[in-house]
C-alpha cells in the first residue's frame, strides 16, 4: 500500500475514533440526564421529558453503532495490501481532477494538502467505479470521465 493512501487511512480512522468518542460523551450525558430526571420529576412534565431523552438516547446509540461500523469498515480496507486491476473496495481512484476512496461514505478529507472523497461503493460515483479499469471512460451525472490513476 502506497503511503499516501495509508496516510488516507490514518487520518480517516483518527476522524470516526473522535465521533466514538463524543457521541459516547452525548449517551453518558443523556443517561445522566434520565437519571436526574427521574430523581426530581412528577407528572406530564416528567414523561414527555423522559420520553424526548429516551428518543435523543436511542438516536446516539444508532449513530454510534454507524460510527463503530464506519471503524470497523476502513479498518478491513485498510488491512488490503495489493492493488487490484479494477476499482473495488479499499481503492484510491483518481477520476478526472477528483480522488475518490472507495471505503465508507465520509465525505471529503484533506491529506498532505491534498482533498479527497470518500464514498461508498454502493453511492451513485461507487456504483459506476465498481469493476472498471484505469483509462477507462466512465459516464457520471451527463459527463464522460477517465479514470487515470488507480491503486
Amino acid at each position: 500500500m502506497n503511503t499516501f493512501k495509508e496516510k488516507i487511512y490514518q487520518t480517516a480512522i483518527a476522524q470516526v475514533k473522535e465521533k466514538i468518542n463524543l457521541l459516547k460523551t452525548e449517551r453518558k450525558a443523556i443517561n445522566d440526564g434520565i437519571l436526574e430526571d427521574t430523581k426530581s420529576s412528577a407528572g406530564d412534565k416528567f414523561e414527555t421529558g423522559r420520553e424526548t431523552m429516551s428518543r435523543d438516547l436511542m438516536t446516539v446509540e444508532n449513530q454510534l453503532k454507524q460510527a463503530n461500523y464506519e471503524f470497523d469498515e476502513l479498518c478491513r480496507f485498510q488491512a488490503i495490501k495489493e492493488a487490484s486491476a479494477t476499482v473495488q473496495e479499499g481503492s484510491l481512484v483518481q477520476v478526472g481532477t477528483d480522488t475518490y476512496l472507495i471505503s465508507v461514505s465520509l465525505g471529503q478529507l484533506v491529506v498532505d494538502g491534498k482533498k479527497l472523497f470518500l464514498l461508498s461503493k454502493n453511492s451513485p460515483l461507487g456504483e459506476i467505479l465498481i469493476g472498471k479499469k484505469k483509462n477507462d471512460q466512465v459516464e457520471f451525472r451527463g459527463k464522460s470521465i477517465l479514470i487515470s490513476e488507480l491503486d
